[in-house]
């Protein structure tokens, strides 16, 4: 189990290396999921979670402060580092996922039961 040694925080001297410092982190991000997904048992295949990483960069992109940047791009490094540290609960790691991103169990009598339909 490798380990993620701890991140200090920097500042960015432009817009530049800030999007470089990102594009690194997005990439150690993509390294670690098969690894993610064996040490939190997720029951998801990669492409779902590789995904979810790439929703969650793009949820900032439109940022256009650098110090905002900064501390950005040093809060998700904390993130990855809880993650495949395994310092998170499995708990922690699925509040990321929605329902409809699980794979659906096929629907039984007691399904259809329990929805009102059988």
């Amino acid at each position: 189990m490798p380990n993620i040694a701890p991140v200090a925080s920097k500042a960015s001297g432009s817009l530049a290396v800030a999007r470089k410092r990102a594009l690194g982190l997005y990439r150690d991000w993509q390294k670690h999921v098969p690894q993610i997904i064996t040490e939190y048992h997720l029951p998801l295949p990669q492409a779902v979670i590789r995904q979810k990483i790439r929703d969650e960069f793009e949820k900032n992109r439109h940022v256009s402060h650098l110090g905002t940047i900064d501390v950005l791009i040093h809060k998700g490094q904390l993130e990855l580092q809880e993650t495949v540290n395994v310092w998170k609960q499995h708990s922690h790691v699925m509040k990321y996922f929605d329902k409809d991103e699980f794979p659906q169990k096929p629907a039984g009598f007691l399904d259809k039961f329990y929805e009102g339909s059988a």
